[in-house]
């Protein structure tokens, strides 16, 4: 615990030996111990300094300043250090007042013993950890809320432009298609493929009237044959007849 945060406690009480030898205890635990022997001392020391307090210890009983008044302006100044009131049994009431209003963690009876004292600013260093830890992952988490929020505008951009190509393109498809049916139908395929035929001299163009004449007569025998199995007479044919066979071509 000690070894991943360089802790460093803020002592303040107005009887220096009992400060000194709550700073040995401290060295001890492998922190780093400042003393200060009055509350104004303590505030001007927070306002001052660059890296922000792990734990404060600090006397109930102190000239000038009580401790817990001195406790309730450090909180302003160090919301994230943790504060522990030293005091005695005849302080209780200000202590209950102390820990109602926020100011004060946890309060520490007069005479203490030095090994529930550890334990007690063991819990506090890692009680302190945690509001670090919990405010680097809030600060994280924003910063990834922001992230997201931006890459989901950028994706919902992205999505809405891809869906106009879209529709652009189904418009230019239907457009198309349009066009393509009306060619079709205005489209003289007869006349396209007789002029292919006659420009790249593949058939004269006598021969493609032959060819002409030659369907007409097979027309004229399916009709002819459909009618007599409908028992339908086909007219006779003559030369005025479009669908007669013209005898002269017939042999061509």
């Amino acid at each position: 615990m000690v070894e991943k945060y360089n802790h460093t406690v803020l002592i303040v009480d107005d009887e220096e030996q009992v400060g000194r030898a709550i700073a040995r205890l401290i060295k001890r635990m492998g922190a780093e111990p400042v003393y200060v022997n009055s509350g104004r001392a303590a505030l001007e020391r927070l306002d001052k300094t660059g890296r922000p307090f792990s734990l404060i210890l600090s006397d109930q009983r102190m000239p000038e300043m009580e401790g817990s008044v001195f406790l309730e302006q450090a909180k302003e100044i160090a919301p994230e250090t943790v504060r522990f009131l030293i005091t005695g049994y005849a302080d209780i009431h200000v202590v209950v007042d102390a820990v109602n209003k926020g100011a004060v963690h946890r309060f520490i009876t007069k005479p203490w013993d030095n090994n529930a004292l550890e334990q007690m600013i063991r819990s506090g260093f890692e009680y302190h950890e945690l509001i670090v830890e919990s405010r680097q992952l809030f600060v994280l988490a924003k910063k990834q809320n922001k992230k997201l929020y931006h890459l989901n505008m950028e994706l919902k951009q992205r999505a809405d432009n891809h869906k106009k190509d879209i529709h652009q393109k189904d418009r230019k498809i239907k457009e198309l298609k349009t066009k393509l049916t009306q060619g079709v139908k205005n489209e003289n395929f007869i006349s396209k493929i007789e002029a292919f035929l006659t420009k790249n001299q593949i058939l004269s163009k006598e021969k493609i009237q032959s060819f002409h004449a030659e369907l007409m007569i097979e027309l004229y025998s399916q009709f002819q044959d459909l009618a007599a199995k409908s028992g339908f007479d086909m007219p006779e044919k003559s030369g005025d007849d479009p669908m007669a066979p013209d005898s002269s071509q017939a042999n061509i």
